[in-house]
């Protein structure tokens, strides 16, 4: 008996072959939108960082409020 075959026996498994790629697939998808959210809020940081001392105070922000903002870190 083979390695394989001696841990099928011992571990048997209920799941088929398309439940276990379905599964794949889905951890494979919320790891791809989880980079591009944190793609998106660095660039979305990179502008609030760009914007002028009168922009900022157009909507109520100070520039080290965007300096505040601006260096967290991309997965926050």
């Amino acid at each position: 008996m083979t390695t394989l075959e001696t841990y099928q026996t011992a571990h048997p498994t209920t799941r088929s072959p398309r439940e276990i790629a379905a599964a794949a697939l889905d951890r494979f998808s919320a790891l791809l939108i989880a980079l591009l959210e944190w793609q998106e809020r660095a660039r979305q940081r990179r502008q609030l960082l760009a914007l002028s001392d009168g922009a900022l105070k157009d909507f109520g922000a100070s520039r080290a409020d965007a300096d505040g903002e601006g260096s967290k870190p991309f997965w926050r």
